[in-house]
Formats: C-alpha cells, sequence, structure tokens
C-alpha cells in the first residue's frame, strides 16, 4: 500500500471544504468580518492563529475520522451581541482544518467568519450569514459543540471562561446527557 503524503492530503482537505463555502476575499488582508443580517453584530477582529497548547478536545462521537479541538486563547462571548465566537481545528493524523465561527444561542444559529490557511493566516469568507444550525452538512461537530458545550438547554454560557470550563468538563454542567434538540 502507497502511503499519500500529508500535504497532499491536507491540501486535497482543505480544497474540498473551501469549495463548499461561498467565495471568499483572497487577498490575504482581509482582518474582519462584518455584520450579520439579523439584528447588529459588532465588526470582527480574527484571532491569532491556533497554538498547539492551546487546543482544547472535545468528543464529537465514535463516528468521525477527526479529532475535533477549540483553541482556547480565541474563545470569545460577548455581552453586546451575545455570540459566542470560537477557532475549530479538526484533525486526523495526516489532515488537519481550522475554521473560525460563531453561535447565536438565543436563536439556534451559526456563522463561519473565516478558513485557516498552511501559512498561518486567515481567508475571510465574503459576507458570512447567519444559518440556522443543522442546515448544513458538516455541521456534526457544531450540533456537539452547541447543544453540549456553548448553548446548552438550561444556561448558555456568559462568559469566555465558562465556556472553556464547559470544554475541559467535557460538557456544560447543565447539558443533559443524550439531549436532542427534537425533545
Amino acid at each position: 500500500m502507497t502511503r499519500v503524503p500529508s500535504e497532499a492530503v491536507f491540501a486535497v482537505t482543505a480544497l474540498l471544504i473551501a469549495g463548499c463555502a461561498r467565495p471568499v476575499a483572497d487577498d490575504g488582508s482581509a482582518a474582519t468580518a462584518k455584520e450579520g443580517e439579523q439584528g447588529p453584530e459588532r465588526s470582527v477582529q480574527l484571532p491569532l492563529r491556533p497554538k498547539n497548547e492551546n487546543l482544547v478536545f472535545f468528543d464529537t462521537g465514535p463516528t468521525s475520522a477527526f479529532k475535533f479541538y477549540v483553541d482556547s486563547a480565541s474563545l470569545s462571548v460577548e455581552r453586546d451581541d451575545g455570540v459566542v465566537r470560537f477557532t475549530v481545528v479538526a484533525k486526523t493524523d495526516t489532515a488537519a482544518n481550522v475554521t473560525y465561527e460563531g453561535f447565536r444561542c438565543m436563536t439556534r444559529e451559526r456563522k463561519l467568519y473565516a478558513y485557516g490557511r498552511l501559512d498561518g493566516t486567515w481567508r475571510a469568507v465574503s459576507d458570512p450569514t447567519w444559518e440556522k444550525l443543522g442546515t448544513v452538512a458538516g455541521d456534526g461537530y457544531r450540533q456537539v459543540l452547541y447543544w453540549n458545550y456553548f448553548c446548552a438547554p438550561s444556561a448558555h454560557v456568559r462568559t469566555a471562561a465558562e465556556a472553556l470550563n464547559a470544554l475541559k468538563l467535557g460538557g456544560h454542567p447543565y447539558a443533559r446527557p443524550n439531549w436532542s434538540p427534537a425533545e
């Protein structure tokens, strides 16, 4: 069996994911993502490149080939717009994908702000919009983060420290095990 170089696997994976997104600014200068369509959202400053020592694992179950992490340094919960923002790193033995995303817990929406590049910079999504959680293929890890960590049915995280604590505990203390949005 021939082993495919990890750079090739990463490149193909990155291209597949990028092909599913809206067109993005590719000049390397994008530093912010602007206001969403539903209500005021402050201008978003993209975080620094994730560092391995800041990655906190979260379990998505046995069905994914990826291991998922949140960059603790990128976590924020904004009082003015109520949005939980974070960087997700999805890894396999041969590939890694990085995205900067946000949740509106009160409306069960998610937004993708940017994709991480190999050189550590961001590729901002042009005109990022809020979408209902679960309406896009690939929302599996987002469903886990939303329901079990950041937007538990009984209590949404109010601070970055509370969000980080939920990650370290393996779930928000008020999240019910095996809870689903259909209940």
